[in-house]
Formats: structure tokens, sequence, C-alpha cells
């Protein structure tokens, strides 16, 4: 129930039965005529008036000659008028508010650097850098621990494979030996000639590599990542993000493909006078400005 509506009671009772039966009256705070729209808006319009008259204008000359070279820029000076007085009614409403909503602004500010980085991340002594720094450098030296006893596993596999794999080699280089020997023995026994018995030996050595044994595989043993995200019983997480970075630190030494032309060195050293850079073209615009 509107609060204006609810005093229309000339009987108390009235107004205490209108709030008991769940209308209680509407009672907001006063809001300030200079922060409302329609109570500005009549101050913009008699700025603005005439605007319409003059756009179409501007659209509609035609710059032909001296006279109306200067209606042209009579008009242009007048839309700058028009604008100047715009913003000047603007900061002149908004004043009053933009001064309380800076002064929030800063007293917020002064917590929050306090608390939270920001966007630059200047306040290194916020909690939230102090703390990502801190975590950071712990989950760092988890992983590294990890890392070295991943590469302890991959060694100590590769160092078990090589024995592995020499005490295969060596077996089977015994058993092509012995089964050489043997047929050499046969088929002197059967009176060969020196051709057969070197032909007998190569053919029992081929023979036992056939079936000679294979050293087993060895698989270095997984070592577990740490959990990436740390939870709290009130809700907060946090996760580790791993991103690639380059730092530049011989700028010379970097190859022209990841290099971009900066268009304001470019455009600073032209206005010094340079007239010819490789790959570019220099030229001279013209370009209209308004004074008022």
């Amino acid at each position: 129930m509107n609060l204006a509506a609810v005093l229309e009671y000339e009987d108390k009772e009235q107004i205490v039965d209108a709030i008991c039966v769940g209308q209680p009256p509407e009672i907001l705070p006063p809001v300030p005529a200079t922060l409302t729209i329609e109570a500005v808006k009549p101050q913009f319009l008699r700025i603005v008036a005439g605007v319409e008259e003059m756009v179409a204008n501007a659209h509609a000359i035609e710059v032909k000659d001296d006279e109306s070279l200067k209606y042209a820029v009579a008009l242009g000076g007048a839309a700058k008028k028009v604008a100047k007085a715009l913003e000047a009614k603007e900061k002149e409403i908004t004043a009053e508010a933009s001064d309380f909503v800076k002064g929030c602004r800063s007293l917020r500010d002064m917590f929050l650097d306090r608390l939270v980085a920001n966007t630059k991340k200047t306040n290194t002594d916020s909690i939230e850098i102090v703390l990502k720094a801190k975590i950071t450098a712990y989950q760092s030296q988890v992983e590294l621990e990890r890392r070295k006893q991943e590469e302890a596993a991959r060694k100590a596999a590769a160092e078990l494979q090589a024995k592995l794999d020499a005490e295969a080699a060596e077996a089977n280089r015994k058993a092509r030996e012995e089964a050489a020997r043997i047929a050499e023995e046969e088929a002197r026994k059967k009176k060969a000639s020196d051709d057969e018995v070197a032909a007998a030996r190569k053919a029992a050595e081929e023979e036992a590599k056939k079936h000679e044994v294979i050293a087993p595989t060895v698989t270095a043993p997984v070592i577990p990542t740490a959990n990436n995200v740390t939870r709290t019983e009130t809700g907060t997480s946090s996760h580790q993000v791993k991103t690639w970075k380059c730092r530049v630190v011989d700028a010379s030494l970097v190859p022209r493909q990841y290099c971009e032309p900066s268009a304001k060195l470019l455009n600073d050293a032209v206005k010094l006078g340079v007239r010819e850079i490789p790959g570019c073209i220099i030229e001279e615009l013209s370009d209209t400005r308004f004074r008022t």
C-alpha cells in the first residue's frame, strides 16, 4: 500500500487495520530530483533544441564556393559548441554523484588492495598474491620431487633393461658358439672338408639364431601426480594452472617472424621527419577540425 493512500484515512484505527491485513505502507527514502532522468531531461532538451535541423542542414549542404564553405564551418562550429554545452551540463548535474562514487571507490580500493591482486598486480603485499606465491612454491616443490622420483625410476628401469639385454645377448652368443662347435665336431667325424665344416658351422649358427632368447621389457613405474585441486570445508578451492611463456632477453636475436611493426613508433618517426621506411607507405593526409 502506498504511504500517501494510507495517510488519507481520517481514522487512525483504519490505518492500523490497513497495515494489519498484510498491506503495509510503502515507505521509501526520497530520491533527489537531480538523480532522476525525467528531472534533468528538460535541461538537456533546452541545449539540443534545433539539433535535428542542424543535422538536416549538414546532410543537405553542398560545399562548392566560399560562401557555402563558411556556412559549413559555422555549422560545424555550432555543433561543437552544443556538444561542449552537453558535456558541461552532464558534469554539472552528476558532479555531486560523481564525487560520492569516487569516494566509495576509494574506500573500496583501500581494502581491495590489501585483499586481492589489482589488474597490474602491483600490490604485491595483498593476501591473494602472498598466498598464491606460497601455495605455488609448495605445489611446485611437490611436483619437482615427483619428477625426481619419476626420473630415478626411469633410470633404474633403463639400467635393468640394459642388464637384461646384455645377459640375453651373452646367452645367445654362447648358444650360437655351442651349436657351431657341435656341428663342427659332427662334420669332422664324417671326414668332411674344411668348406663343408665351415658350412655346417654357419648353418648351426643360423639355426641357433632362430631360437634366441629375448630379454623381457622393463617398464618404468608411473609416479602419480599430486592432486591438482585443493578443497576446504568453507567451499574455497584452488588449483594449479601451468602455462608456457616467453621472455625476451635479447631483442636483436629474435627472428623477424616474431616481431610486429609498431604503428606508434612508425608514426612518431614520421612526425620527426622520416619519409622513407622499408615496407611502408608514408603519405600526407588532410583532416578538418573545428575550433570554437
